[in-house]
């Protein structure tokens, strides 16, 4: 390979989706706007030794859907100013964990290394073989992020920027990275036909539900119990039999206008074309709907994170939180209703693009990185 060409090593890790998607947004942006970089994305799970990727990974994806309350109070308990000493002890034994993953790095000798998940700069070196960048994926910086081995902190907002300030901490408010699809221009209308919706109805686009009080069942007959002319797009999971059969038992019931689907690959399709959105508040998520100018309806978030995220949408007025079903039915409807009662869509109406408020990130964040570099900057 010839000497010039840069390396460009993006790390996520796989606990929840969020981390991922924001790495291939960047993957992506990367191969479009630098195509002479050598671009890699692994995730960080799969370089663990078994026991550190069941303590890392596992552990956490079962306190969130089995005993969030736990996971609630370790979330607190490590959002503390003392978390990096800690974990700069121990760092050793981090590392032990997770040998497959710094042999990786060290044979791929990259130039530049980006990181959307706190664990990568815990186990990387204090200096590590290449400036190492973090995109944090949430509009709340944890305290487990802020590594000193990282040169650049990339946040979702102005709001989370000041945060680090008052922790001493510089940053860049450059918004979370999304996929290239959403900030593609596509024909609402054109979407709808070839999407199978057939008629003027407002859209309700339900988002997987996998836990939480809210069942997507209960989810789907609240809304049809409020409003019979209504079309429901639900996407139950891929991974997630059980509410897929419960949302086909609604649909055999002999609902109408009742899309299910169990994954999309063009969910910038369908959040696109619905009116009001229904989510779980994953930061790529809410980042998304916001970016569409799309009203967004919180219900089930994750103690911790999500919990923030969804204060950040309220306090904004991007979108509201349900606490029941009913709430959510009731909430749907004065979306519907009254079309300035969030800010996306107040916005949209006056003709104040979303796309000014929240640029893309991706691009913002790529060229920071690449700003020393003797690669030619759009």
């Amino acid at each position: 390979m010839p000497s010039n060409i840069k390396k460009l090593l993006i790390i996520s890790c796989s606990t929840g989706s969020g981390h991922f998607r924001a790495a291939e947004a960047l993957r992506l942006t990367a191969q479009r706007l630098y195509p002479e970089t050598e671009i890699l994305h692994i995730d960080l799970a799969d370089y663990l030794y078994a026991f550190s990727r069941i303590i890392g990974v596992s552990s956490y994806n079962y306190l969130i859907y089995r005993i969030p309350k736990i996971y609630k109070f370790i979330y607190l308990l490590t959002d503390r100013p003392l978390t990096q000493k800690f974990l700069s002890i121990i760092k050793p034994l981090l590392q032990s964990g997770a040998k497959k993953f710094l042999k990786k790095v060290q044979d791929y000798a990259p130039d530049y290394i980006i990181s959307t998940h706190f664990a990568p700069q815990l186990i990387l070196p204090n200096h590590p073989p290449a400036p190492l960048d973090t995109v944090i994926t949430d509009y709340h910086v944890h305290r487990i992020w802020l590594a000193p081995n990282v040169r650049n902190f990339f946040v979702a907002s102005e709001e989370t920027k000041k945060e680090l300030t008052d922790l001493g901490i510089k940053s860049i408010a450059a918004g979370i990275p999304i996929h290239p699809n959403f900030t593609e221009a596509k024909d609402t209308t054109g979407l709808k036909t070839k999407l199978g919706i057939n008629n003027n109805w407002p859209i309700a686009l339900v988002m997987p539900i996998s836990s939480g009080k809210i069942t997507a069942k209960e989810t789907i007959n609240a809304i049809f119990s409020y409003n019979k002319n209504i079309n429901v797009v639900a996407i139950s999971g891929k991974d997630n039999q059980h509410t897929f059969n419960d949302l086909e038992n609604i649909k055999k019931s002999g609902q109408k206008n009742f899309t299910i689907l169990k994954n999309a690959d063009n969910i910038d399709e369908w959040m696109r074309i619905a009116d009001v959105i229904v989510s779980k508040a994953g930061g790529l998520t809410i980042s998304e709907a916001m970016y569409l100018q799309k009203p967004i309806i919180i219900i089930n978030p994750i103690p911790g994170q999500e919990d923030y995220n969804t204060a950040y949408l309220e306090k904004n007025h991007y979108g509201l939180k349900a606490d029941s079903s009913d709430d959510l039915a009731r909430k749907i409807q004065m979306i519907l209703a009254n079309h300035d009662i969030t800010k996306t869509q107040h916005q949209s109406k006056h003709g104040a693009g979303q796309e000014k408020s929240h640029p893309n990130a991706s691009e913002i964040i790529l060229k920071k990185i690449f700003l020393t570099s003797p690669l030619t900057i759009p």
